[in-house]
């Protein structure tokens, strides 16, 4: 969807501070189906999107 370059750094971040990349709807399926409570991030360059996330 987005050139590599565009997600790369806040993917990097995330992933740094603990987060599991999940990159398909399995992958997905597999982390919400559990119990418990799970936090899911959008990486979104969009403006729509990140600013809520990231906001500046």
């Amino acid at each position: 969807m987005y050139p590599e370059y565009f997600v790369a750094p806040m993917r990097e971040e995330l992933t740094r501070v603990g987060f599991e990349e999940l990159k398909d709807a399995a992958s997905v399926n597999d982390a919400i189906k559990g119990e418990g409570t799970v936090f899911v991030m959008v990486n979104s360059v969009c403006g729509c999107a990140a600013a809520n996330a990231r906001p500046a």
